[in-house]
């Protein structure tokens, strides 16, 4: 990213003149850094020391819009509706909801009625020993 890109984006999103740690600012930059790296990415699916820059930077920016929903919550929606990025609480609601609804419905068709248990089968009893055949007596001449 250039200096005049970077410097652009804190003018857009400080909260006053001299401003360029706030949260805001901060995760404007990651947000910018983050989308030319994924396109450096598409076209280089092997890069990994990139891929893990990439996944640093995000938990990063992660980090500061937790801070930021956390302390000023007009101030997070606004930011997210600026940089166009998905709140991920609320995904995170819509599926948990719709997962509960699927195991409901599933438990519920699956369900068999009660039926009577069949009775054990008893152990077979004990065969007794093969007789063994008698041998033949020497008939006497």
């Amino acid at each position: 990213m250039q200096r005049t890109e970077k410097k652009k984006i804190i003018e857009k999103y400080a909260v006053h003149a001299k401003d360029t740690g706030s949260p805001q600012v901060q995760v404007a930059v990651l947000t910018e850094k983050i989308n030319k790296l994924q396109d450096h990415l598409v076209g280089h699916p092997k890069d990994n020391h990139s891929r893990k820059g990439l996944l640093e930077m995000v938990g990063k920016r992660r980090r500061h819009l937790n801070y930021l929903r956390l302390h000023s919550k007009e101030e997070y929606e606004e930011l997210l509706n600026n940089l166009k990025l998905k709140n991920p609480k609320k995904a995170a609601t819509r599926k948990t909801v719709k997962r509960k609804i699927v195991k409901k419905t599933a438990t519920k068709t699956t369900k068999k009625p009660a039926t009577k248990k069949a009775p054990a089968k008893k152990p077979a009893a004990k065969k007794p020993a093969a007789k063994k055949p008698a041998a033949k007596k020497a008939v006497k001449k």
